[in-house]
């Protein structure tokens, strides 16, 4: 197992996966952000460059399904926590709500990991995102490899995404909208499709990532603006799928207004 751990730093920087942006509500309008990640590819690719295919039936297959809280860990590391500045600690509480899941069965191909966090109120979300985003970032500070591919446009493309997102709802409809006055830049563009044609082999997977809408409510819903998006069979739940490049430079491509019924 220990040769993934690594992948849980770089995932958040750069990597060719799917992602899934995930909104649950409760009835009093709390709820609990997730983004997630399906690593399936990424596990293959891995296991391709580190010999998998030598002696692979000598090999134990890694199979597990938990779930990290960062409260815990900060219990765990309380004594080195209170050595830090107070500012380093502060930050460190911030992050006590944050929970990471993660999922694995190579026998399956399967690897995901899911980040995110509750909240008491859609208005607090501005906080979780900028909560998750630091969580993220906690492994990549002290390896200078991952800061170099932090400067990726794609990966700065994905961990920008939510500055120009905004989320509304009040019981009856919640909307995902652009912030007025947001205008993608054309240089920001360039660069990203400039990055993806250097990309070689890797171009094809890049050009393949998926970016998913989930939104759970407590009540059925009435309608949906976004003419692509789905509505469950019971109602309650409006999903959205596009490409991850083309959602970067046509974000408005993913806004929508869902209403839900009486």
């Amino acid at each position: 197992m220990k040769r993934y751990l690594f992948v849980l730093a770089s995932l958040f920087l750069l990597t060719s996966c799917n992602f899934t942006e995930e909104i649950t509500f409760k009835e009093d309008g709390s709820g609990e952000f997730m983004i997630s990640y399906d690593m399936g590819e990424v596990m293959k690719t891995l296991e391709e460059q580190m010999g998998g295919g030598q002696n692979s039936e000598e090999k134990e297959k890694v199979k597990m399904d938990s779930v990290v809280y960062f409260k815990h860990m900060l219990v765990e590391k309380a004594d080195s926590i209170a050595k830090l500045p107070q500012e380093e600690q502060d930050k460190l509480k911030a992050l006590e709500n944050i929970v990471m899941r993660m999922k694995m069965d190579e026998d399956e191909g399967l690897f995901n990991i899911g980040i995110g966090s509750s909240f008491k109120s859609l208005d607090e979300l501005p906080e979780t995102l900028k909560n998750i985003e630091d969580a993220k970032s906690l492994n990549s500070k002290s390896d200078p490899s991952f800061s170099k591919m932090g400067e990726s446009q794609v990966a700065k493309a994905s961990e920008g995404m939510f500055e120009y997102v905004d989320f509304s709802y009040d019981g009856k409809t919640f909307s995902r909208s652009l912030k007025e006055g947001y205008d993608k830049s054309s240089d920001d563009i360039n660069a990203l499709n400039k990055e993806i044609s250097e990309m070689g082999e890797a171009k094809e997977m890049f050009e393949a990532m998926s970016y998913t809408l989930v939104y759970n409510f407590p009540k059925p819903v009435k309608s949906v603006t976004n003419k692509n998006a789905e509505i469950s069979k019971d109602r309650k739940t409006v999903r959205l799928t596009m490409n991850f490049i083309e959602m970067i430079k046509s974000p408005e491509q993913m806004t929508l207004d869902v209403v839900l019924e009486d």
